[in-house]
């Protein structure tokens, strides 16, 4: 993160004759003759006795009479970049682009709730593009933590860390939830997913105060789905403090898709896995009331479950360079 491009180039002494062999000497695929050319040169040194433009129609007379190929200023197959400094100059071809934005640590640190598809990935990936340190909150439906490092999840979490540089992911465990569902009100079922994602962002918010976050990350695209709807996201938000960042708000989960793609985590955020919020309500109210949801979190006495559910919490560490991740217990 925090690089716009890169190349590889190739250095050489600041005279118009180097730089013509240099450029030819990298120009193999334009020796056919059917390729088209340009030759763009910045001189950044004005005390050259020669100008850009000199550069430009020498170099590209030298390699138009050695390779036969065709000049097109306006959209050549291959340019060739010369790049001419006072004791040297840089001549290179093709431009990589880099993703942009700002380098990972420069801009705070945020804990984003991670489920393992699409939506967690992407966000995950748009907060450390713009800076923050980002590590995963994971909350499980499995029975035991071996299960979740069996899973996907911890090959999925390790390489989104490659463009997150997270140091943890915390592992937070569903089922007390779930058996507190069991007595609530049937007449309150259609506000338990809402409900429950007042609860994980409660959880996320313990968590950042013990271990120095300045904010939560979700993946919420506005009406996306049921839990998405402009009433339930401002439903969520009234349940914590803490800032609760979505950078794909305004987004289509077609774009999202293609930057997983993009990314090379396709594979990952498509494995089969068991997402706690499927295992909820098949219909959820897309208006949920807050005094509803209140109602339901009053008899699933939902602030003794944060504590105990936040109190279990366990910590992954990841190693980003693919080592086993450990798993501990406790306080930091």
């Amino acid at each position: 993160m925090g690089i716009a491009w890169f190349t590889e180039v190739h250095r050489c002494e600041s005279t118009v004759e180097v730089m013509g062999e240099t450029a030819l000497a990298l120009v193999n695929g334009l020796r056919d003759g059917r390729a088209s050319f340009a030759v763009n040169a910045r001189r950044a040194e004005k005390s050259l006795p020669f100008t850009s433009a000199d550069i430009n129609n020498r170099i590209g007379a030298l390699l138009q009479e050695q390779t036969g190929a065709r000049v097109d200023l306006g959209n050549p197959e291959v340019t060739v970049h010369v790049s001419v400094r006072k004791n040297e100059s840089l001549i290179f071809l093709n431009r990589l682009d880099g993703p942009g934005g700002l380098p990972v640590g420069t801009n705070g640190r945020v804990l984003s709730l991670l489920s393992g598809g699409f939506d967690s990935i992407a966000s995950s990936w748009y907060l450390a593009r713009r800076g923050a340190e980002v590590d995963f909150l994971h909350f499980h439906a499995l029975s035991r933590i071996e299960a979740v490092m069996a899973s996907k999840m911890p090959a999925l979490w390790t390489q989104l860390s490659g463009f997150t540089r997270s140091g943890r992911t915390y592992l937070a465990d569903y089922a007390p939830f779930e058996v507190a569902l069991l007595g609530s009100s049937p007449g309150l079922q259609r506000y338990e997913l809402v409900a429950f994602r007042r609860l994980m962002v409660r959880v996320g918010e313990r968590l950042a105060e013990q271990y120095g976050y300045d904010g939560l990350v979700l993946g919420d695209s506005l009406g996306q789905v049921a839990s998405q709807t402009m009433q339930n996201i401002v439903v969520v938000d009234r349940a914590v403090n803490i800032p609760i960042f979505r950078p794909l708000i305004g987004l289509d989960k077609t774009e999202l898709i293609d930057l997983v793609r993009r990314i090379g985590m396709w594979d990952a955020a498509t494995t089969a896995y068991k997402d706690c919020c499927s295992l909820i309500a098949r219909n959820p109210s897309t208006q949920a009331a807050l005094e509803k949801v209140e109602a339901l979190e009053e008899g699933l006495a939902i602030g003794t479950l944060v504590e105990r559910i936040a109190d279990e919490t366990a910590i992954v560490r990841i190693d980003i360079r693919g080592d086993a991740n450990g798993v501990e217990k406790g306080e930091d």
